[in-house]
């Protein structure tokens, strides 16, 4: 309608009139569509508005997960630490227990080769003194035939010659055992 008034207006007053119903009519306009551009910015921040409480809320326990998370990293951190020094302590006692046990073998090694030396020095002591045993017995058999002889049978025949068994038979006879003493 507005441009219909314009069209066939022929008037200098009319012209200076729709001129100034042009300018309300858009400034009516401007007025109107700034209204409405306001509406619309008041509903958009509405519903932001709801947005931001709604994702608020998922920010919320978005953030409440992660601390838990860190909580339960913290203490994954500790329990890590915790196995880490257990480890440690426990290949320190095994490598103790070890050179405890090496220890202790070479000692039974030790002893082991005493023991063996000992059997071996008592077989060669045992040895010496069964020979030196057999050595004092024959001069304890020595002595005794010294001391006591023990005489020769006497030969059936007188006159023969004793034969060369009993003349050299290591044995002293009476006779000669006087001589001695």
């Amino acid at each position: 309608m507005r441009e219909t008034i314009l069209g066939y207006s022929s008037s200098l007053a009319i012209s200076a009139m729709l001129a100034v119903l042009k300018l309300y009519y858009v400034r009516q306009d401007t007025y109107i569509e700034a209204m409405l551009a306001l509406q619309q910015a008041q509903v958009g921040q509405r519903k932001l508005r709801k947005r931001v409480r709604k994702h608020h809320k998922a920010f919320s326990d978005a953030q409440a997960e992660i601390q838990n998370y860190h909580t339960a990293l913290q203490a994954r951190r500790n329990q890590v630490e915790n196995a880490v020094r257990e480890r440690n302590e426990a290949q320190a006692r095994m490598m103790q227990m070890t050179r405890e046990r090496d220890k202790a073998m070479r000692l039974a090694e030790n002893r082991e080769a005493a023991r063996v030396r000992a059997l071996f020095q008592a077989e060669i002591r045992e040895e010496e003194l069964i020979h030196r045993i057999v050595e004092l017995q024959l001069d304890i058999h020595r002595l005794n035939n010294i001391i006591n002889p023990i005489p020769h049978p006497v030969p059936a025949n007188h006159e023969e010659d004793p034969s060369e068994e009993d003349q050299d038979d290591g044995i002293v006879s009476n006779e000669e055992s006087e001589e001695y003493l």
